[in-house]
């Protein structure tokens, strides 16, 4: 006949077992959500890093089209004066 304390020793091993599955699966999980949180909080960084690079180039390309317009503008204003002093100098001319 078996000793009685046999099936208490098997039942403290099986009950050993199941802890360290049971931390083995926590673990598991836990190292499995940190990883989809990781690669979510990464994924935001990287698209806000995007986001910000195209607003500071749109500003940048704002304020060049500004400059442009500015620069367009002093040329209209320059050849307005030159066709002016064109047809005044004509009308000298004719009167002669």
């Amino acid at each position: 006949m078996p000793p009685k304390d046999e099936p208490k020793k098997e039942e403290k091993k099986n009950d050993v077992k199941t802890v360290v599955a049971l931390y083995g699966m926590i673990f598991g999980w836990t190292f499995t959500i940190g990883g989809f949180v990781w690669t979510v909080s990464a994924k935001d960084t990287q698209y806000e890093y995007r986001l910000n690079t195209i607003e500071r180039e749109l500003v940048n390309l704002d304020e060049r089209l500004d400059a442009a317009e500015t620069f367009r503008i002093e040329i209209r204003s320059d050849l307005a004066e030159i066709k002016t002093d064109l047809v005044w100098i004509r009308k000298e001319l004719e009167k002669k």
